[in-house]
């Protein structure tokens, strides 16, 4: 059974990997829509993986009051930038 602190670490690595890949493609995309998606789907993916790694060491305030919000935010933020710009 993996315990609550490894299994955290192996979500934030998992999360980080999953979010760096948008934000290199961010850097690299020339058009700008694409940009800002890329940018906010990686945010998202890293700041959830810190929320899981902060929750894994049992730091319910730091998950819970600082990075749920913002990976909430984040997320709310892509789904309303790509309702808008995501209609063709």
């Amino acid at each position: 059974m993996v315990d609550l602190v490894t299994g955290g670490i192996v979500l934030f690595m998992i999360m980080v990997g999953a979010g760096i890949v948008p934000l290199i493609m961010a850097f690299r995309a020339k058009v700008r829509s694409l940009k800002i998606l890329s940018v906010l789907l990686g945010l998202f993916a890293v700041v959830h993986g810190f929320y899981h790694l902060a929750s894994g060491f049992q730091q319910q305030f730091l998950a819970d009051v600082v990075f749920e919000p913002i990976s909430l935010i984040l997320l709310v933020s892509l789904g309303a930038y790509y309702s808008k710009v995501g209609v063709v």
